[in-house]
């Protein structure tokens, strides 16, 4: 693979990450504003879909509590936007040819970071969105859902694996500068 297919591929995902960032939020809010319509294709996002789990019509919600359902659904989703812009500045850099830097690994760093806050603030939030999307019905009826799944386990895993990468590539651009001064 040359150097110019490299960066065109970089510039290419770092796109098409800009792009699924803006798409994942987007889908998040039209699914709580356009239930049976984004729901029909979707299937729910995250957080969003305990309301098809629950058996919840998001129709028949007050405003403030579909309100409340797209500001928490969308917190884990933030959080791993967050992690995803973090990549596309990484795929820029690579697309300048800046491959062993720093920077690219505390980016790197940044996206292993915001994966594992994305899964606990997932796991968090999950008890406090069922509560949230069931607080209209009558008492006895209001469900706290907690949701641990293996998709979690991989999702933790690719966290520490990201991190302990950057954290190697980090120390290994220390080395590579230290080496410079003694030659």
């Amino acid at each position: 693979m040359t150097t110019d297919l490299l960066a065109n591929r970089s510039r290419v995902l770092a796109t098409a990450t800009l792009v699924l960032v803006a798409s994942m939020l987007l889908t998040n809010i039209a699914y709580w504003v356009f239930p049976n319509t984004i729901g029909a294709f979707v299937g729910g996002f995250s957080l969003s879909a305990l309301t098809q789990t629950l058996q919840t019509d998001i129709l028949l919600m007050p405003w403030w509590q579909a309100a409340g359902g797209i500001v928490l659904s969308s917190i884990p989703l933030l959080i791993l936007a967050k992690g995803l812009l973090a990549l596309r500045s990484l795929f820029l850099a690579y697309s300048k040819g800046e491959y062993f830097s720093s920077e690219s690994a505390v980016l790197l760093g940044k996206v292993g970071k915001s994966v594992l806050l994305w899964v606990l603030a997932s796991l968090l939030l999950t008890p406090l969105m069922s509560l949230w999307i069931t607080f209209t019905r009558p008492v006895g009826e209001r469900l706290l859902t907690i949701n641990f799944d293996p998709s979690h386990i991989v999702a933790l895993f690719l966290s520490a694996s990201l991190m302990i990468i950057a954290h190697s590539l980090a120390k290994a651009c220390s080395l590579a500068r230290e080496n410079e001064t003694f030659v």
